[in-house]
C-alpha cells in the first residue's frame, strides 16, 4: 500500500504562534520539533496500517522544516520548495490515498488559527469557478489529477469542518479548537500522539480508504486571486486572455488545463 502525506505546521498539535512557524523566530525551533514529532507519529501509524510505501512532503514555505535527524526511516521525505507542477514530486497513480496532516482553514475563516491561502501577506480571497477555496480544496484537487483521494485532514476545527465540506465523508482529526488567529485550546502532544488519537483516525482512514472517491473539477478553469495590496498586484503580468485585472486588487486566471492555471499561483 502506497500513502502520500502533505505535511503543513499551522495545525499541527502545539502550534499556535507564528514565532513557531518561520525562521530566526524564537520559537521556530520548538515549532520543527512539535512538527516532526507528528510526522513521526503519522508514518509509524501508516506502518503499523500496512503502508509499505511513505512519500511525505514537507508543505510549510521553504519546504525545510522538518528536523532530519528524527525522520523514521520507513518514509521518504520531499523536502524544499517546489513549483506547482511538482509540489508533490513521486505521485503517481499507484497511490492508494493522501494524507494531509496539520493543515489550516482558508483566509477570512473567524476564529481559525493561522487562517490564510497559500500565502499569509501577499493574498486574500482565492476562488476556483466562483467558489472560495484553500489549501485543503487545492491540494486535494492536485491528488485528484493523479486519481488518488485525500483520506485524512488532521488541523483545527475550523480546518476540519472546511475539509468535509471539501471532501464530503473524508476523516479528520482535530489538534485544537482556535479562538482567534493566535489562540486556541489545544490537545496536548502527547494526547494527540497516544495510540486512542491521532494513530487511531489514521488506522480507522485505511481502513475506509475504498470508499473514498479524488477530488475533480472539469475545466475550463476560472480562478481569482484578490491580493492584499496594489502593488502586489501591479507585479503581475496581464495579457487580457489568460491573466485579466479586475480590479487594483482583483485578478482572474483563465485556462483549460488545471496544472497551468495553478501556475499562476
Amino acid at each position: 500500500m502506497k500513502i502520500y502525506v502533505s505535511v503543513d505546521m499551522e495545525g499541527i498539535s502545539g502550534i499556535v504562534l507564528p514565532e513557531q512557524l518561520r525562521r530566526a523566530e524564537p520559537f521556530y525551533e520548538e515549532g520543527r520539533r512539535l512538527l516532526s514529532q507528528e510526522v513521526k507519529t503519522v508514518v509509524e501509524s501508516l506502518v503499523q496500517a500496512g503502508a509499505d510505501e511513505i512519500i511525505v512532503k514537507d508543505a510549510h514555505g521553504t519546504g525545510f522544516n522538518l528536523l532530519t535527524e528524527t525522520l523514521h526511516p520507513k518514509a521518504r521525505y520531499l523536502l524544499g520548495a517546489t513549483p506547482i507542477d511538482r509540489r508533490f514530486a513521486g505521485l503517481d497513480a499507484t497511490f492508494d490515498g493522501a494524507l494531509l496532516i496539520g493543515y489550516h482553514a482558508m483566509w477570512g475563516t473567524s476564529f481559525a488559527v493561522r487562517d490564510h491561502t497559500m500565502t499569509a501577506t501577499s493574498w486574500q480571497t482565492v476562488s476556483l469557478n466562483g467558489s472560495a477555496v484553500g489549501e485543503i480544496a487545492l491540494d486535494s484537487l492536485l491528488f485528484g489529477l493523479y486519481g488518488v483521494p485525500v483520506l485524512l485532514v488532521s488541523g483545527d476545527d475550523k480546518a476540519c469542518v472546511e475539509a468535509q465540506q471539501v471532501l464530503p465523508g473524508v476523516a479528520v482529526y482535530e489538534t485544537k479548537v482556535g479562538f482567534g488567529r493566535h489562540a486556541a485550546v489545544i490537545k496536548p502532544p502527547l494526547f494527540v500522539h497516544s495510540e486512542s488519537e491521532l494513530p487511531r483516525a489514521i488506522f480507522d482512514a485505511i481502513a475506509t480508504r475504498r470508499e473514498r472517491e479524488p477530488l475533480t473539477l472539469k475545466g475550463p478553469y476560472e480562478l481569482e486571486i484578490r491580493y492584499a495590496s496594489t502593488d502586489v498586484a501591479d507585479a503581475r503580468y496581464y495579457d487580457g486572455i489568460h491573466a485579466i485585472r479586475r480590479d487594483g486588487q482583483s485578478v482572474v486566471y483563465k485556462e483549460n488545463d488545471l496544472l497551468s492555471l495553478l501556475s499562476h499561483m
